[in-house]
């Protein structure tokens, strides 16, 4: 048995740079701008119950959110097609049903995930896509408060004096209920000088050829939606709304990043070509500042990202809280340990030349016997869409590695040589038991026992990560990444030479902290390349983060 506690980032596995996803980036930018005001960040489950989903949000059964061609359904495995009474989330918004269930006010949150809707991909939608939501509850709120944080919201993504507006729009979630739109960055003249290197920043002095391909001309474009929190809503989270108000707000995570830089295209960020991570150099490891890249879909002007902060005094802080340091919101502050470490393990793959290559979770069942998986093998319990994207895709990820190793195959295919590729996401099991999830009233709080029972029925869902990589030598340098996880989490890493699909045997390593596998590394089977389309001596590893950190907690106890 060898140890593995003292282990390092390895060296890149290939020539390229390595990057971290510029969507990861973006949404890490924006958590940022809202630990600065004292907001906390939240999370939650990507398969979700109806209730957190819609019923605790005002949307009734009648609500056109609840049709199949807008949610994807859990199908019931006691009958085909059956829905379950769980959904792939549509929005992030049951964190926000969560958070105040769990907490009194005051509360403020901020919230950064993924959300599905059953959209084909082209070059406005996905059916898989991030987004950020933000709650505020206290004494006195109102829109001024909430306009008030949008326009510092809108500063910081897109520069100094960035105006948004807001159009009156009906939501069930809010009222009063706004779309918000911001203004055009490629269209404004911007130039400001960068606070923290003190250098020019200027756009062309000429604008874009009319009319503007981001905003059409018009000057405005739509952001995203906000409001203040319907009272109904509230009340079913046990929040006096005669008491307090609250503001919401919602952004989708590629359409803020498309706006910034001009991009036209979705399919561009959410394909899986490294070329896209590594073209955008504002994304690139190591850089302090970020730049702006015109891609082959872009507009020809590149707009700077200013970060001014306007007079903190007018943005309504978290009771308590200033301005938080740049030196402690990275020492972890604001995170909880499990965002942090996330973070970290991103850094330091992509410095040691892997790019991050988020993978939609959908898988064909076939896989299972490409990766030579036994008839009863726990991978192949998966959680089945009533309502997938594709029939042929029916299925939710019980591993990262269907998606990863897709991604390389595109990525080879596309003439990307010797690619390193790594993701971070959940997992899904299967349901932890039958039968339909309670279904309380939503006109007040439900008991924590029907809460209890909600939750009960709702899938574990651990956070993975996983790398796959071509080129000499490529699966001992999987296991250095494994090995690079945990050395970040201060777990004692140990290898042990085993048999385990889809990994060659005598190449294959289990990874164990303690007595507990946590995950597998080495060089895939010959069947397993050969039919997907991959080169001999591809290489992968896969390990468990959320039980990884679980153990390193215990430890530390």
């Amino acid at each position: 048995m060898r140890s593995a506690s003292s282990g390092r980032a390895g060296s890149a596995p290939h020539d390229s740079r390595g990057a971290r996803h510029p969507v990861t980036v973006m949404a890490e930018q924006i958590t940022d701008v809202f630990l600065d005001l004292g907001y906390r960040v939240a999370e939650g489950p990507e398969v979700e119950a109806e209730w957190f989903a819609f019923d605790a949000l005002n949307m009734d059964d009648r609500h056109p959110s609840r049709a199949p061609e807008r949610t994807f359904y859990v199908e019931d495995p006691s009958g085909p097609g059956r829905r379950s009474g769980l959904v792939l989330r549509t929005h992030t918004s049951p964190v926000q049903v969560r958070a105040m269930l769990g907490t009194p006010p005051p509360l403020r949150m901020i919230c950064t995930g993924r959300a599905f809707r059953p959209d084909a991909a082209d070059a406005t939608h996905s059916p898989v896509f991030n987004q950020v939501e933000g709650l505020a509850v206290d004494l006195g709120l109102t829109m001024v408060d909430l306009k008030k944080t949008l326009d510092h919201f809108a500063t910081s993504m897109f520069g100094r004096g960035t105006a948004t507006r807001l159009r009156a729009r009906r939501f069930t979630y809010t009222d009063p209920s706004a779309e918000v739109d911001v203004e055009c960055a490629v269209c404004r003249d911007v130039s400001e000088e960068d606070p923290r290197e003190g250098t020019p920043v200027e756009g062309p002095a000429e604008g874009p050829a009319d009319p503007c391909g981001t905003c059409g001309g018009e000057g405005w474009i739509e952001w995203g939606g906000c409001g203040m929190v319907h009272p109904r809503v509230l009340a079913a989270c046990g929040v006096d709304p005669h008491k307090y108000g609250a503001f919401a707000f919602g952004m989708g995570i590629e359409r803020t990043l498309m706006l910034r830089h001009g991009l036209r295209d979705m399919r561009d960020v959410v394909d899986g070509d490294i070329r896209f991570p590594l073209g955008m150099d504002e994304f690139a490891p190591g850089r302090p500042r970020p730049r702006a890249f015109p891609r082959a879909t872009a507009t020809t002007r590149a707009v700077p990202a200013a970060r001014a902060v306007p007079d903190m005094e007018t943005i309504p802080l978290a009771r308590g809280h200033g301005a938080r340091s740049v030196r402690r919101r990275e020492a972890g502050g604001g995170l909880s340990r499990s965002q942090s470490l996330r973070r970290r393990i991103g850094h330091a793959l992509a410095g040691a030349g892997y790019v991050e290559t988020p993978g939609f979770p959908f898988v064909c069942d076939a896989v299972w016997d490409a990766f030579g998986l036994a008839a009863d093998d726990p991978r192949r319990a998966t959680l089945t869409l009533t309502n997938p994207i594709s029939p042929r895709e029916p299925s939710l990820r019980t591993t990262l590695l269907p998606g990863l190793l897709t991604a390389l195959g595109l990525n080879l295919t596309r003439g990307n040589h010797d690619p390193a590729l790594f993701d971070q996401g959940a997992v899904f099991a299967p349901r932890p038991s039958d039968g339909l999830p309670p279904l309380p009233r939503a006109d007040h709080r439900p008991t924590d026992d029907q809460l209890a029972a909600l939750n009960a029925t709702i899938p574990v869902q651990p956070r993975h990560l996983a790398a796959a990589l071509t080129g000499e030598s490529s699966w001992a340098r999987a296991v250095d990444a494994a090995r690079t996880a945990a050395h970040i989490m201060g777990a004692g890493l140990v290898t042990r030479p085993t048999e385990y699909a889809p990994w060659l045997p005598g190449r294959c390593l289990e990874l164990l902290v303690g007595e507990t596998v946590l995950g597998h590394a080495g060089e895939l089977r010959a069947g397993t390349v050969q039919a997907l389309g991959l080169p001999s001596g591809t290489s992968a590893m896969e390990i468990d983060l959320t039980a990884m950190e679980h153990l390193t907690d215990l430890g530390s106890r």
